[in-house]
């Protein structure tokens, strides 16, 4: 009897006795093509160097267990993140598509539409496997269960090292004990509860090596008490011939503010003088924290052997970035640097991986959903932007990408703009393209800590070009773009278009937008076609009203105004976010405040002076983008690094202050002269 006949007879006689809970059981036992589908476990660390193992040659981390997984599988020796820092990057590896697809490009709000980009676990379901999450998630700002997982065990943001709060299934339920032990004890317990006739796949995600370090009380002293973290040797990086805002930043902390005139008043040196190194023993305590999962690695071997399934068990262990330890000044992630966007990944199937198989090839976070669907034998959908590590893996004869695309979107801070990246086996090309500064080029080979940028220098000129269009071509094939939207947020779409119009006509306001906003005039008079402010009193107020409140995106305003002196044109502004438009020493300026867990505030200044004229002016506020023109000019048009998402709900004011203040250093008292026009915008 052939195969597929075998097949039809199992899945008729199992149904008959109600064995069956759906049509897809027989594929559950067995792929399409004959082959028992593999578990898969996948083992996801927060923050871990590339190099933070003891089998990648750390002169002083010690993990046998971890060393135990690259035995019996293989080291991808070229392992790299698309973007680096945790939602982005974790989004990536279920989806299997770029930032600028799945549309998480930040740490606050973003998260993947699974209608719009699907996880892996959706091919995976219908292919029969029980799906599983365990742990560190991130994305969005609940940790209620997500889309397709049968079984959801996670916390809500970056969660705690000890005694957390789990939410299992929808329950909130709190433990007590360290971290990372409890995740590794509930994936055990869900394998070994697994029925042995059905494939699952479970996803373990460590908050460690994540801030603040709090290592397990057994490995307080890991690695010897007392250790402190040698100086790495990008820390002589003078900067020369690095971008400005490189530069600038080891000068002044521009962190959570920045502003036109203060940029405009720096003296950026050429190079940066080296500073000498200090003890440092911070960064040990994060490589104290590997040492609690390199324990549950060798407790989840154990289960599986125990199990009898390691043979058929697909093991995935990674890092969703890397991490600084003071390498050219830094800490955190986030650059298009070696140490931040290269992970560690070993990748362990005895059925099919040989032991100790070393793997060249470049590969990414964007690759592991493709690999994982083709050893489960399920179709990869045209979605997904990644390569199957299959023929690497089992050391076939292929064709493979000769570079990777790096993006990111300034996130958080001022001082780390977006960026885009291209890497091949070589070289490296780094490019600011919302920002005028230069490039970055390296020669991985001859300056692997990448110290000397040869971008701008004659003699390698030719090679600029060359990365240029390898960088050019990873861009247009990716879909990159500057403004990303978030997909699992709504653009405003009850109402396009004006949302109120107010004008002065014959001396009485007009509204032509039937807005029905209630308006107060507590200081202003109306003149002719002009509102008229004499500068004391508290302004034109509307009452506040969803519709425009500019955490509603995209947020325009307009107005038409002629100043006699400086003062606040339009305040709309609560506790958690708002922005201002004024005037000081006659230049028109706009600030905004975005407040999370810290607040940030962006101030655009515009160079001309604006008074005794009239002038139009143009606020747009796009999610996280802020832009200002003056008179049909763009002043600028620069990135928040916190997305504008707190309503302001609070009364929009023209021509004063009000109570709310968004930045300190901007004007907060009332305005003097007038406006004849105020439109908002969808």
């Amino acid at each position: 009897m052939h195969k597929s006949n075998n097949l039809l007879l199992l899945a008729f006689v199992l149904t008959f006795f109600g064995f069956i809970g759906n049509s897809m059981f027989a594929q559950s036992v067995v792929a399409t093509n004959g082959e028992k589908q593999p578990d898969v476990v996948f083992i996801l660390l927060d923050d871990l160097r590339w190099d933070a193992l003891s089998c990648m040659g750390h002169p002083y981390v010690k993990t046998p267990h971890i060393d135990t997984l690259r035995e019996q599988g293989a080291l991808m020796e070229n392992a790299f993140v698309t973007t680096s820092i945790c939602c982005p990057s974790r989004a990536t590896f279920v989806t299997g598509t770029y930032a600028n697809q799945h549309g998480v490009i930040d740490n606050e709000t973003s998260e993947y539409n699974p209608e719009v980009t699907p996880p892996l676990t959706k091919e995976l379901q219908a292919s029969g496997y029980t799906t599983a999450w365990i742990g560190k998630w991130h994305m969005g700002d609940h940790a209620m269960p997500r889309p397709y997982f049968d079984y959801w065990l996670s916390f809500k943001g970056q969660g705690v090292y000890h005694n957390p709060k789990f939410n299992i299934n929808g329950d909130e339920i709190s433990f007590k004990g360290y971290t990372t032990d409890l995740l590794t004890d509930k994936t055990i317990e869900f394998i070994d509860q697994h029925s042995l006739d059905k494939p699952y796949f479970v996803a373990l995600s460590h908050k460690a090596v994540h801030e603040p370090f709090k290592p397990a009380a057994r490995h307080k002293d890991a690695f010897g008490a007392g250790r402190s973290l040698p100086q790495p040797l990008s820390w002589v990086d003078d900067f020369k011939n690095k971008p400005e805002w490189m530069r600038r930043q080891q000068i002044r902390d521009y962190r959570w503010e920045w502003r036109t005139r203060e940029l405009e008043a720096d003296q950026v040196p050429e190079s940066i003088a080296v500073k000498p190194w200090q003890r440092n023993t911070k960064y040990v305590k994060q490589l104290r924290c590997v040492s609690a999962v390199d324990d549950g690695v060798g407790r989840l071997i154990a289960a599986l052997k125990k199990r009898g399934t390691l043979d058929n068990t697909l093991i995935v262990f990674t890092s969703d970035n890397g991490y600084f330890h003071m390498e050219h000044r830094r800490w955190d992630k986030r650059l298009a640097y070696e140490e931040s966007l290269r992970i560690p990944m070993i990748i362990v199937y005895p059925n099919k991986i040989e032991p100790t198989t070393s793997v060249a090839g470049l590969v990414t976070n964007l690759d592991f959903a493709p690999t994982v669907l083709d050893y489960a034998n399920v179709s990869v959908p045209e979605i997904m932007q990644g390569l199957s590590m299959r023929p690497l893996l089992e050391q076939e004869n292929t064709q493979w990408r000769t570079s990777i695309f790096y993006e990111y979107w300034m996130d958080l801070v001022h001082s780390i703009p977006t960026m885009v990246a291209a890497r091949t086996d070589r070289y490296k090309l780094i490019r600011y393209p919302d920002i005028d500064d230069r490039d970055e080029l390296y020669d991985l080979h001859n300056d692997p800590h990448e110290i000397n940028n040869l971008a701008g220098i004659d003699a390698h000129k030719a090679l600029h070009d060359e990365m240029r269009q390898v960088l050019d071509a990873q861009i247009f094939e990716s879909g990159w773009r500057v403004d990303v939207f978030p997909k699992n947020l709504p653009r405003y779409r009850s109402e396009q278009g004006t949302i109120c119009d107010f004008t002065v006509l014959d001396g009485k306001l007009q509204d032509a937008s039937n807005s029905d906003i209630h308006v107060v005039a507590n200081d202003c008079t109306f003149s002719g076609n002009s509102m008229v402010f004499d500068g004391r009193g508290s302004g034109l107020k509307f009452g506040y009203n969803p519709k425009i409140d500019p955490a509603s995106w995209p947020y325009v305003i307009e107005l038409d105004f002629k100043a006699d002196a400086d003062g606040v044109l339009v305040t709309h502004a609560g506790p958690n976010s708002g922005y201002k438009i004024f005037l000081q020493d006659g230049r028109l300026g706009i600030a905004v405040l975005c407040r999370t867990w810290i607040a940030t505030r962006t101030t655009i200044d515009a160079s001309a002076n604006s008074l005794g004229a009239w002038s139009t002016l143009r606020a747009v506020i796009d999610y996280n983008r802020l832009s200002l023109y003056l008179n049909g000019e763009c002043v600028d048009s620069v990135a928040l690094p916190q997305p504008f998402k707190a309503p302001v709900k609070r009364p929009l004011v023209l021509g004063a202050g009000a109570a709310q203040i968004v930045n300190k250093s901007v004007p907060n008292f009332a305005f003097k002269g007038a406006i004849k026009r105020v439109q908002i915008i969808r």
